[in-house]
């Protein structure tokens, strides 16, 4: 990595911090940090390689970035993005604050919660607390009530960082060079940045007339869309229907064209995207089969992880199965593991102090690696389905503290050590965007783009810190200007309640540890196990079990058809056009990816220069 690339990414990835929150919380547009995909990030590489990279190669190619160059830039604003948004800033500032906001008389939070909460990791002055909800009117940020709990979180995000950037390095070899892994959001990356032999100053992908056939579909449709929040006889095109009935316990399926993930879901193998599409549906019916049969095994266990009796149980198999997949991804990388010294060490300091660091939220100390280790089988096992299966957006149906509530219960817990588990929400909550996913495809351009794996991580950990810098300031800026009650209702009306109210109502109804959740998470583990062997040891084994471990997810319900269609799309070419049809369409369907996050950016802009509130595309 050259000084200029990291130079660049450096800048690229503060402006990320800097301008998310605005889009995110006051603007309210197209969610460009929302999605583990990066849009953020493949919206400023495509506005960089067709405006100053352009130039350059056109006025003084000397001067013109080389492909290494762009792609470690790159792989530095993909874990940018995660940071302010839902991956860290929009949960930390509601939720470290929302216990000192909303006391009240009635729900007795003064005494009940404030008290046993550290000063050091929330926010307890109430005028500072009351400046960020109903802005500062003329007075200046109270930085000094701040500065403990920015620091405290500072360092909490540097070791989960080092943590989550030294377990992908030790899986990279495994993942890239023996297993071959698709990375379908890496690759679209790739193509973009590809070089043209003749040294053209568009590259072959920017040459092709099916990548701008693709390109313009959703930019066409979406601007249409978009367009009609201003003119409303403009048609729009939102293919969204919902399957309705009302059958007792069963979602109801939505059938939507996500070009995102329609986009991403043809590189992957066709077993694996019919797998995701046949689990889902299977588990309509097991919904059924759960409420109907085993009603008394529902839990409450907190925001993000699913409930009633067949949510409760698919999220506890869905955890069996992520624990045996993560343990055959150990078992089929521990040659490569014991290699990576100094890897290994980065990671094992880096886990001792995240435990260190959840023990000081007041978690006790022998639940707190728990708590680490089941973020880190839940990540893992996304990560895996998003380089796997190109789910670039996926949700589990179980996080930390509905697995640690339910596994551990409440009186072992203590009051302390539950109060600390409502602030795991803040890291280890809403899963829409998580560090690791694009951690991992960040790796996998700079294997490509061949930056040393110590270069790269100081890089990649240097993203986070700048772009949760800027994060930091915007936020407290914009909240002291306008108030955060006046911007996004999600992050500052609805987050700040979501902890404190769970752990509430379990004070009041302390549960015990689940035998129930003990069993359901066998079951999962079990079929994990079943499908795992019958692939690896039939050839004609026609079920992927990431198919089974995606199903829980409430998001699977929008993207379904979405890969359902892919699927049938990917078979008729590779039937009828061969290898050469599959290549051909592979542009076109590059093009669509790319221009869903284009047309997003695109209006962002719009929208901020007119003023326009709400008008948001989406990515997921």
């Amino acid at each position: 990595m050259t000084k200029r690339a990291f130079l660049l990414g450096s800048i690229f990835s503060l402006t990320i911090g800097l301008m998310l929150p605005v889009t995110e919380f006051l603007i309210q547009g197209t969610r460009l940090g929302l999605s583990s995909a990066t849009p953020a990030a493949f919206f400023l590489l495509f506005v960089t390689l067709l405006g100053p990279q352009f130039l350059l190669k056109c006025l003084k190619p000397r001067w013109a970035l080389s492909p290494a160059e762009i792609l470690a830039i790159f792989s530095m604003m993909m874990v940018a993005t995660v940071i302010p948004t839902r991956g860290f800033g929009g949960p930390f500032f509601s939720m470290v604050s929302g216990a000192t906001y909303y006391a009240s008389t009635e729900n007795e939070w003064a005494t009940l919660i404030l008290p046993y909460l550290p000063s050091t990791i929330v926010i307890k002055e109430a005028d500072a607390v009351r400046k960020m909800y109903e802005g500062l009117e003329g007075a200046s940020i109270p930085w000094h009530a701040w500065v403990r709990p920015l620091c405290w979180w500072s360092f909490f995000i540097l070791c989960m960082g080092s943590m989550v950037i030294s377990v992908m390095f030790l899986f990279r070899r495994t993942w890239i060079e023996r297993e071959r892994l698709v990375f379908p959001v890496a690759q679209v990356a790739l193509a973009m940045v590809e070089e043209c032999p003749t040294g053209s100053r568009f590259n072959p992908l920017f040459r092709t007339s099916l990548f701008w056939i693709g390109f313009l579909l959703p930019m066409i449709l979406e601007s249409a869309n978009a367009l009609s929040q201003y003119f409303p006889e403009v048609p729009t095109f939102r293919p969204n229907w919902t399957i309705s009935h009302n059958i007792a316990w069963v979602p109801q399926p939505v059938i939507r064209l996500n070009f995102l993930m329609f986009g991403f879901a043809f590189f992957i193998e066709s077993q694996l995207s019919f797998s995701l599409c046949f689990f889902f549906l299977l588990s309509l019916p097991a919904y059924w089969i759960y409420g109907h049969f085993f009603p008394g095994h529902q839990e409450t266990l907190g925001p993000w992880t699913a409930g009633g009796p067949g949510g409760t149980i698919i999220a506890h198999q869905q955890m069996g199965a992520m624990m045996v997949l993560i343990g055959t991804m150990v078992w089929a990388a521990r040659g490569h593991l014991l290699k990576e010294r100094l890897t290994g060490s980065a990671f094992l300091i880096s886990t001792t102090l995240m435990c260190l660091l959840v023990w000081g939220t007041g978690v006790p100390y022998w639940i707190a690696p728990l708590v680490v280790g089941s973020a880190l089988v839940i990540w893992l096992s996304l990560t895996r389905l998003m380089v796997q299966a190109g789910i670039a957006t996926i949700v589990p149906a179980i996080v930390p503290l509905g697995f640690i509530v339910s596994t551990i219960g409440v009186p072992s817990l203590g009051t302390v050590g539950l109060l600390a588990m409502g602030l795991t929400l803040i890291w280890s909550g809403d899963l829409l965007t998580y560090l690791m996913g694009p951690a991992a495809n960040s790796i996998y351009v700079g294997h490509r783009a061949k930056i040393s794996p110590i270069t790269g991580s100081w890089s990649l950990l240097a993203a986070v810190m700048l772009s949760l810098g800027g994060c930091f300031f915007m936020t407290l800026y914009l909240t002291g200007k306008v108030g955060g009650l006046n911007l996004h209702p999600q992050y500052f009306q609805n987050f700040p309640l979501q902890p404190w109210r769970f752990a509430e109502s379990k004070l009041h109804n302390a549960t015990d540890a689940s035998l129930t959740g003990y069993m359901w998470t066998g079951v999962g583990a079990g079929l994990m196990l079943l499908l795992t062997y019958g692939q690896r040891v039939f050839f004609w084994w026609p079920l992927h079990p990431l198919g089974f471990l995606a199903q829980g997810g409430w998001i699977m319900r929008q993207l379904w058809f979405s890969f359902l269609l892919a699927w049938l799309v990917k078979t008729a070419v590779l039937r009828y056009g061969g290898g050469g049809g599959y290549k051909k369409a592979r542009v076109f369907f590059i093009g669509i990816i790319v221009g869903l996050l284009v047309v997003g950016g695109l209006w962002l802009i719009i929208d901020s220069t007119t003023g326009m509130r709400g008008n948001r595309i989406r990515i997921y």
